[in-house]
């Protein structure tokens, strides 16, 4: 990475995007045009192309890079033995393109249980993505993990989906988030009204999504449109990866372990 960013209070600002297609690298020059911090997560294989290993080490030139499985599966569906070999090999196979140490994992369809967590931990992993959308609260801890959740989405979702996923995770914040929202016309106009939460409250504000499912929506416009907002909050905001995002995350109560990314 080319630089390293203290978190300040306040406002923190991230991105993060999956599955490690092609178009990742229009997603890098849009950030690169703003001034912003990105996380790509990348599997090695997946059903839609994926970047070659030249392109993940240019990626790594500017910003973080992550895993996200070997063969871009769903953890819930598959046997213990291979979850651990899908979260294990997808580390070193990074490592061994990067030449450094990958301590970041997202869960591919934002599928996972407990033992997967213990997993991440087990294999040396310090921090997990997830696909809880509406939060502006910062990374906690589970198993030793820095887990962390999402603000927003880059695709235009409905309420009903929105919905969802704050009932799948008893998130009463969530749900008052939701209601914020529910007169946005877009979902970059819903990102600004927790654009503006964020900057009045504090709190963690972080854009997700998939390049290929960017251009299959038609939401590049949209994405420069929300890119540009998070960058006018220059003044009094962070601007981290997702590993950076986690640095002051603490560990439980009890735990004789180090504190998670102690610096």
């Amino acid at each position: 990475m080319g630089h390293t960013t203290h978190l300040r209070r306040g406002l923190t600002i991230t991105t993060s995007w999956d599955d490690g297609h092609p178009l990742d690298m229009r997603v890098a020059e849009a950030l690169t045009k703003h001034r912003l911090q990105g996380t790509f997560y990348v599997p090695l294989r997946n059903s839609r192309p994926t970047i070659s290993p030249a392109q993940i080490r240019e990626l790594s030139d500017s910003f973080e890079i992550g895993a996200h499985t070997v063969n871009h599966v769903r953890l819930r569906g598959l046997a213990e033995s291979q979850a651990r070999q899908e979260i294990g090999d997808s580390k070193k196979w990074l490592e061994d393109i990067l030449g450094k140490a990958c301590l970041i994992f997202c869960f591919p369809g934002g599928s996972y249980a407990g033992i997967h967590v213990r997993m991440l931990r087990d294999a040396g992993f310090t921090a997990a993505r997830t696909v809880e959308l509406l939060s502006l609260k910062p990374p906690h801890a589970a198993h030793g993990i820095a887990i962390i959740p999402t603000t927003i989405q880059a695709y235009p979702h409905r309420a009903a989906c929105y919905l969802r996923n704050a009932a799948k995770r008893l998130s009463i914040a969530a749900l008052r988030n939701l209601f914020l929202g529910r007169r946005a016309e877009s979902w970059p106009a819903f990102a600004s009204l927790l654009l503006q939460r964020a900057v009045s409250l504090g709190g963690v504000f972080h854009v997700w999504g998939h390049s290929w499912e960017i251009e299959e929506a038609g939401q590049w416009q949209a994405l420069d449109q929300t890119l540009a907002a998070m960058s006018e909050c220059r003044k009094y905001a962070s601007f981290v990866t997702n590993t950076e995002l986690c640095r002051d995350v603490e560990k439980p109560e009890g735990d004789p372990r180090p504190a998670l990314l102690s610096r």
